[in-house]
């Protein structure tokens, strides 16, 4: 008897780049703009991203720990389903800055919640990501279908690209291992072969020649946003 296993076939994530965050975020009303750079600058899950506090942000050791989130269809802060998703992530200079000018203009509520609606309280994730940010991702001309999630598998795609391994972008993202991270953006990763090369190479204390298509992606790296 042959039984037939689903395939493990997966689309390949085509990541946004950072100019089209940027104009992501340009397309939205004051209100939102931090959001978007938030979640791109942390790899945030929605409900992560709308239950984050102030007390939860430590601009002096710049460092953002996640312990909440808010489930879909609620308001009520929940613990996260994974233990892994309970973690630290280390906090870019402008997400810092846009944390601090978010909340100069729009002050944080009672009870520390960063991003509120102009009624104080927190937001759904319906609200905000089938009318607010379809809306923007409509205005920016961003690929039909573009979700919240897209700024996530941004933010992936970044670190992979600036070398990082894929164990801490499993911890950054709070995977449980790295598994899904190679499954997903493993086609992301970028120089392997020059890597193998390099890494014989350096062995051997042989200085290797630099092809001109070593140059060439790195152009199309600059070129994509990804900016050291």
């Amino acid at each position: 008897m042959r039984i037939s296993l689903p395939s493990a076939h997966r689309e390949r994530i085509v990541p946004l780049t950072g100019e089209q965050v940027r104009a992501l975020a340009a397309a939205m009303p004051a209100r939102n703009q931090a959001m978007v750079i938030v979640q791109a600058g942390l790899g945030l899950r929605l409900g992560e991203l709308l239950a984050l506090r102030v007390q939860d942000v430590d601009h002096v050791a710049r460092t953002v720990r996640i312990e909440w989130q808010f489930a879909p269809q609620s308001k009520v802060r929940t613990e996260p389903k994974t233990r892994r998703s309970r973690r630290t992530i280390p906090l870019p200079q402008v997400v810092a800055t846009a944390i601090r000018e978010h909340s100069a203009q729009f002050p944080p509520a009672a009870d520390g919640t960063i991003f509120t609606t102009r009624f104080a309280g927190p937001y759904r994730h319906d609200y905000y990501g089938s009318l607010i940010f379809s809306a923007a991702v409509e205005r920016a001309r961003l690929p039909k279908g573009t979700t919240s999630h897209d700024l996530r598998h941004h933010y992936a795609s970044v670190l992979l690209m600036q070398g990082e391994s894929v164990i801490v972008v499993a911890e950054r993202l709070g995977h449980e291992n790295a598994t899904l991270v190679l499954s997903t953006y493993g086609h992301l990763m970028p120089d392997s072969e020059e890597r193998t090369r390099r890494a014989v190479d350096d062995a051997w204390g042989c200085a290797p020649d630099v092809p001109q298509a070593t140059t060439q992606r790195s152009d199309l790296r600059e070129q994509a946003g990804f900016r050291r």
